[in-house]
């Protein structure tokens, strides 16, 4: 779970049925907002049509209401914060990324970034009805979003939240999986200074997903690109193994912080995995799963290069045409 710095939060979360005074309004000219499609921890995501540009669909997200009733200068940099992620996500160009079409402010002084539309399903609710992937879909995923998260990393930054609930599925022209990633969020700055000396650190509510999260993360120690390494190695691990890789026994979370900063192996291996998965392929996976950063890949570029390398060792067929659309029996969410 992604979450804001304690001392920007606002007391109350906007309600996903609470209306926005937004709706069906027209903001810069040209931007009519039509419905609610998300909301997040700090901000709302709606459905709008530019009319400038052949009325397309675009994803309008905007700080959360709640957030006016914040002190001034808590606002400001929750405000900041925002037009940071978009100045961020303007910069990259892989095709894993949403673009970013324009930045504004509302009348009452919340910002709001223009971004790509995409229709799809999550990751996360394709792995609930399928519990696994094919073999080289999964590797698809994994070099797709390796790529863009190398691009992210060379450019100073780490992500720190990546999880399938933030990456929807869409079925490209062959049948092929394109992945984007569509929460941006909790991105900051690769720093040698440990999290639990930055501003607002929280140490029972460290940002990002326990189920997916680093152990260094979950300690507040120094965080770079290997722990979205360990989460995407993690997502893999679900997506071929059929199960998560943290223990699945571990229900709240709390439970999983404490085993994140304790001292048993990573993953919590279930018996089945390794009759189910090739050695291999778990060995690479195992590694970038490692508690200790040192002892993963030197970079996710190397980890995606050797998870495709295990893979064409054992012979990966590859999926039938038209499985994915098969695959998404219900309603693709946005």
């Amino acid at each position: 779970m992604s979450r804001e710095p304690a001392d920007i939060a606002p007391r109350r979360r906007s309600s996903r049925n609470e209306l926005d005074p937004i709706l069906g309004s027209t903001i810069a000219g040209d931007l009519v907002i039509e419905r609610p499609i998300g909301s997040g921890g700090h901000a709302d995501v709606f459905l709008a049509r530019q009319r400038s540009v052949g009325d397309r669909k675009v994803a309008l997200k905007v700080l959360c209401r709640p957030y006016l009733s914040l002190r001034e200068p808590d606002m400001r940099r929750a405000a900041v914060a925002l037009v940071r992620e978009a100045a961020v996500l303007g910069q990259m160009t892989s095709p894993c990324f949403v673009q970013v079409h324009l930045t504004g402010v509302l009348p009452d002084t919340r910002p709001f970034v223009v971004m790509e539309y995409v229709e799809g399903d999550t990751l996360a609710a394709l792995l609930a009805r399928t519990r696994r992937l094919p073999v080289t879909w999964m590797l698809d995923l994994v070099s797709q979003l390796a790529a863009g998260l190398a691009e992210l990393h060379a450019l100073g930054h780490v992500h720190r939240d990546v999880t399938p609930a933030n990456l929807l599925i869409k079925a490209g022209p062959l049948g092929e999986p394109k992945l984007k990633m569509i929460d941006f969020g909790t991105v900051t700055r690769i720093s040698d200074k440990p999290d639990r000396y930055r501003v607002g650190y929280d140490l029972e509510h460290p940002l990002g997903t326990p189920g997916y999260m680093a152990p260094e993360q979950a300690r507040g120690d120094v965080v770079d690109g290997r722990a979205d390494m360990f989460a995407l190695a993690a997502i893999a691990w679900e997506g071929l193994v059929g199960r998560r890789a943290i223990d699945p026994s571990l229900m709240t979370q709390r439970a999983l912080l404490d085993y994140l900063r304790g001292v048993a192996a990573l993953p919590a291996q279930p018996a089945t995995a390794a009759e189910a998965v090739p050695a291999p392929i778990l060995a690479v996976l195992l590694r970038a799963l490692d508690r200790d950063p040192a002892r993963r890949y030197p970079d996710i570029g190397l980890f995606a290069r050797a998870l495709r390398a295990s893979i064409d060792d054992e012979g990966a067929t590859t999926a039938a045409p038209g499985l994915l659309s098969r695959l998404f029996r219900e309603r693709p969410r946005t």
